[in-house]
């Protein structure tokens, strides 16, 4: 019975310390992947950073070195990416309170520069707001919140219709308009919601983003510049307007 005994004490003891090397090994296993998925990220972070900065007045090694500096990010960056579905990957491995940081340091790093933000680089802002998972209400209120301005490049060439401010008026002014002439923008019929307004802006900005025509002759850009930034600031204000 004694030996019997020592028996089972030593086998628990061995199935005790099977399981802590197994306990130990899986811990370890999870530190390496959340390590391989935090620095994954971080290069993603760099990477939508440097793409937002490029957009703008930066050039490629100055975006490197605010990265650095300003952003606190020393991971390699991935230059020429898609903002929109590199957003959405950041935003598959991401808590919120990161997905936050990531836009507000973007909004942040654009407003810091003290210069107006040109058409394309507002453009990389709505991808990497909407990339994220924000919608544009989002981005409008760190803008105002950091106080920068949308500059007009196309105000000399465009339709007077398509700019009742005369082209001079940052984006984030939202003084009185006709609802009606705002859905008219917007092209939509019928009853409005928020969620119709939301549809409709994504589908016509699809249709009008800036980079679609990136290149092509200067009166092209900027007939795309005018209506992209009719529909965006129809679309803010009316979301001002129907709250439901």
């Amino acid at each position: 019975m004694e030996i019997l005994a020592v028996l089972i004490m030593i086998a628990a003891g061995g199935a005790t310390a099977v399981f802590a090397l197994v306990a130990f090994a899986l811990s370890r296993d999870e530190k390496k992947e959340a390590a391989r998925t935090a620095g994954g990220r971080d290069q993603i972070a760099a990477s939508l950073l440097y793409q937002v900065l490029v957009t703008g007045s930066d050039g490629p090694d100055e975006a490197i070195r605010r990265l650095r500096r300003e952003a606190g990010i020393a991971a390699a960056v991935t230059r020429g990416v898609d903002v929109t579905s590199w957003a959405e990957a950041f935003a598959r491995s991401a808590s919120d309170s990161q997905r936050n940081d990531l836009l507000e340091t973007a909004v942040r790093m654009v407003a810091t520069r003290g210069e107006p933000v040109s058409v394309r680089q507002y453009s990389a802002l709505l991808d990497l707001s909407f990339g994220l998972g924000f919608r544009t209400d989002a981005l409008a209120r760190l803008r105002e919140r950091y106080g920068f301005d949308y500059i007009d490049h196309a105000k000399e060439g465009r339709p007077r219709e398509a700019d009742r401010a005369g082209g001079a008026t940052p984006l984030f002014v939202r003084e009185q308009a006709d609802p009606r002439e705002l859905l008219r923008v917007l092209e939509i019929e019928g009853t409005p919601t928020r969620q119709v307004i939301i549809a409709a802006y994504r589908r016509l900005v699809a249709q009008h983003h800036p980079d679609k025509v990136f290149g092509r002759p200067e009166a092209e850009q900027d007939r795309a510049a005018a209506r992209f930034m009719e529909i965006t600031r129809a679309y803010e204000r009316l979301l001002t307007m129907y709250r439901d």
